[in-house]
């Protein structure tokens, strides 16, 4: 009789420990949407001369054909 009560305990202890970590390792809700934020805008008119890094007689590349 003792045996029965000690293994309906047990068995009771595994479903809750089972349902605890069920729980806890459950992905959490989806938070909730959130407004985008306001588009960044870059002034692309003027700005700087584009000039290559090197002048062609230095070799930024050797040997390669003028990309």
């Amino acid at each position: 009789m003792i045996r029965v009560l000690i293994v309906a305990i047990c068995a009771v202890v595994v479903v809750v420990v089972g349902i605890v970590v069920w729980n806890v390792t459950t992905q959490p809700e989806a938070p909730a949407a959130t407004v985008a934020p306001e588009r960044q805008h870059f002034d692309l008119e003027g700005g700087q001369e584009m000039r290559p890094r090197w002048s062609s007689n230095e070799g930024g590349a050797d040997d390669t054909s003028g990309n």
